[in-house]
């Protein structure tokens, strides 16, 4: 008998949900796409979408302020250029958000071009101070959004969780 593996995506928006995650703010990614389609069309969540990342953290960060509990989900490249925006607001002011970042050019991702942001990828967020974990593909996802958001929230800063394809792409 074949063990049917649960779909790490749908795991991943219910998990969002029962942690009483309201509102995603994103700069759509190819990965992303179909996760977002799923949040825009749910009835507890709000999607925001943005038209660069800086923005995106912003509009993230404003609305966690006022008081709704916010996911940003960007691509890796993207908390690069939101560099600035990270250290000195969302980091300065110790605003507990989640991000959720598909990691484009890991060695689980076949798409040769993508390889440079993920070299670069986890020097720069150390470099930055930015907490972050990679999503095990060997664990239940669940267990790793819960681990990463409570993060967030104790730490009151920022927390990245660096997910593959399997974990976003619908």
């Amino acid at each position: 008998m074949t063990e049917v593996l649960p779909h790490r995506p749908s795991q991943l928006l219910d998990t969002l949900c029962d942690l009483d995650f309201r509102m995603a703010v994103t700069v759509p990614d190819g990965w992303l796409g179909q996760l977002l389609v799923q949040i825009e069309n749910h009835v507890d969540m709000q999607l925001i979408r943005a038209t660069h990342e800086e923005e995106a953290l912003a509009i993230a960060c404003g609305a966690r302020i006022g008081g709704a509990r916010t996911v940003l989900l960007v691509q890796n490249v993207g908390i690069m250029t939101m560099g600035a925006g990270m250290v000195s607001l969302a980091m300065r002011y110790q605003i507990p958000l989640l991000i959720l970042a598909s990691f484009r050019g890991s060695p689980r991702d076949p798409v040769f071009y993508h390889i440079p942001k993920g070299r670069v990828t986890l020097p720069v967020l150390e470099a930055m101070g930015l907490h972050h974990a990679v999503v095990r593909p060997d664990a239940p996802i669940d267990s790793q959004v819960k681990e990463a958001a409570t993060y967030a929230e104790e730490a009151s800063q920022p927390f990245v969780l660096l997910m593959g394809r399997e974990d976003v792409q619908w």
